[in-house]
């Protein structure tokens, strides 16, 4: 009966631990880089929205969007580029690129308005279990370019703005919700599911 036990807890512990498991991974090892790097080189000619989708959120109507920069995700688009040129990162590179977002969730956000320096005073939290954190590191993009998003929208301004905050407050596999907010507190949420990506 013991052995049957023991063979059933085993089977149990071998079915939970080969499936895959969801969780932003907060430092990577050797084995996650080297998918991430994998990852990059395979999806070279996959255009770079279809590419960041695992890390993305769009806005319903479709014009703005946030991305996760993860310590997979950067790694993963460098190599990309580098495939694109038909090189490798080197051994240099690859250490390097993911310290760039160690101990923070880092988002890139692309915002429309109606003048070149929209941005400039917008301000951003995190949501993690209703409770806001603050960010480290704010750059809101006070140089738009024009662009043209189609007969709905008229000319208007494209801004990218980054955000950092630090991650030892949230859980790797929680939701959060990067919350832009303007001058006027017009607010922009995004949500990310961090059990759903790398």
């Amino acid at each position: 009966m013991q052995k049957k036990f023991h063979f059933l807890w085993i089977l149990f512990l071998f079915f939970v631990f080969s499936q895959k498991t969801y969780a932003i991974y907060y430092s990577l090892s050797d084995e996650q880089a080297r998918q991430a790097i994998e990852y990059g080189e395979n999806n070279k000619d996959t255009d770079d929205f279809t590419f960041l989708d695992e890390w993305m959120t769009v806005t319903g109507d479709g014009y703005e969007w946030a991305a996760l920069n993860t310590e997979f995700s950067t790694l993963a688009y460098e190599a990309k580029q580098a495939a694109l040129k038909s090189t490798k990162l080197t051994q240099a590179e690859i250490i390097a690129l993911p310290l760039e977002v160690e101990d923070m969730l880092s988002f890139r956000v692309v915002l429309y308005g109606n003048s070149y320096d929209f941005a400039k005073d917008y301000r951003a939290v995190l949501l993690y279990k209703n409770k806001p954190i603050q960010p480290i590191n704010e750059q809101n993009d006070t140089h738009a370019r024009t662009t043209n998003l189609g007969i709905r929208i008229s000319t208007s301004y494209r801004a990218i703005c980054r955000y950092d905050f630090p991650n030892y407050y949230v859980e790797p596999d929680a939701e959060v919700i990067l919350v832009v907010i303007s001058p006027s507190n017009k607010e922009r949420r995004f949500a990310f599911k961090l059990g759903e990506m790398r």
